[in-house]
């Protein structure tokens, strides 16, 4: 994304928000993605892409060094401007869906199969292909206009593709059948940004989204949309959340992708190179890798409930076994680490668990009640 908006001023704007926990600086990301555009994460890897100016390529990111260790070369593909991948149990999609002059009619969401990704560093793509239903007007309004897009997640099947609005600030949402052929583009919700949406991503674990952007004088900031919306395709009709990042990150950064791990709230969040003069001084803001923890996931949600003291564990801290002593029943159990990682499953009310070979360190024992009814104990394995 070639951002065309001055940095008038160096204020912060600070808004405090409980909803996000841990936020920091992960690593810098290499010199090959200085415009990273969009994340995603698989088999413990990142995936990003630059949005323009580059070839048709894939960059895999080791997720504890940072160090890039593949490229993936899109063969059948072209690269206007991609600003967004997602993906579904089978297939990773790109979105060459970056429209700043708003006169594109070869929007495109390219289509990989994932058994081919990991196999191979040159594959080929199927085209999905499509147009938004209310867009007559297709001459040149650069950074003027409402049909721009940088963010896309695949939801219940379908596409949703949030908008950049450059006209109003708004974003748009429309959804897209995720077949192969072309699509008309159906606006199904909208909300007052105040701001341009950069990238989204949809937790299936926790039934929300988080969205990325920016506002018109480069600060960074997240739009939150959680489970307890109300049903149906209109996102926006019970609110959202919209977090200031004012206070983690500096003024001037370029957020542009977002992604989360499935597991226990964690997020990744990227910044794209960016450079700017004002006065004498230029101010240079380098590519990185962020991280940070959605706290109303129920993997890590600890806030008390009246059920915490019908339920202890003994002993704590434990080496072997751990036993949950109850006068209330339960269906399942889920023990998650403190990286938010999946490490024991039980579905039963068995109240001894063997954690012998679990490593040394702080769990999360969340304990089901039943459908509605749930909470976390914490325990710490010796």
């Amino acid at each position: 994304m070639k951002n065309y908006l001055l940095l008038t001023t160096l204020l912060l704007t600070i808004t405090i928000s409980g909803q996000i926990s841990a936020f920091k600086e992960k690593f810098n990301l290499p010199e090959e993605v200085k415009e990273t555009s969009g994340l995603l994460f698989l088999n413990g890897k990142i995936i990003t892409h630059n949005d323009s100016g580059d070839g048709p390529k894939l960059y895999e990111i080791d997720s504890i060094s940072g160090n890039l260790t593949r490229t993936i070369s899109i063969v059948n593909a072209t690269n206007v401007d991609w600003e967004d991948i997602t993906q579904d149990e089978t297939h990773i999609y790109i979105a060459d869906i970056g429209n700043n002059n708003g006169n594109r009619t070869d929007l495109k969401i390219y289509s990989v199969l994932k058994s081919d990704y990991l196999r191979s560093n040159s594959v080929s793509a199927e085209i999905i292909s499509f147009s938004y239903e209310n867009q007559s007007d297709f001459t040149s309004q650069p950074n003027a206009h409402n049909f721009d897009a940088e963010a896309i997640v695949f939801y219940n099947s379908f596409f949703l593709i949030f908008t950049k609005n450059w006209a109003d600030l708004k974003t748009n949402v429309y959804k897209i059948q995720a077949t192969v052929g072309h699509h008309s583009a159906i606006k199904i919700s909208t909300a007052h940004a105040e701001g341009l949406i950069t990238g989204a991503t949809y937790d299936k674990e926790n039934d929300s989204f988080f969205l990325c952007g920016y506002n018109t004088t480069l600060v960074p900031f997240l739009i939150y949309i959680d489970h307890n919306r109300a049903p149906g395709d209109d996102l926006f009709s019970s609110g959202f959340l919209k977090i200031s990042l004012a206070d983690q990150l500096e003024q001037g950064s370029q957020i542009e992708g977002i992604t989360n791990l499935n597991r226990g709230g964690h997020h990744y969040l990227s910044r794209e190179f960016f450079s700017v003069n004002i006065g004498e001084n230029e101010f240079i803001f380098s590519q990185k890798l962020y991280q940070f923890y959605d706290k109303s996931n129920p993997l890590l949600s600890l806030h008390k409930n009246n059920f915490t003291d019908y339920f202890w564990l003994e002993p704590n801290p434990v080496a072997n076994e751990l036993n949950i002593k109850s006068t209330k029943d339960f269906v399942s159990l889920l023990i998650v680490n403190s990286l938010g990682e999946e490490v024991f499953k039980q579905v039963s009310s068995k109240k001894t668990i063997d954690v012998s070979k679990l490593a040394p360190g702080i769990y999360y024992l969340k304990i089901q009640l039943d459908a509605q009814k749930n909470f976390v104990k914490t325990f710490i394995k010796g």
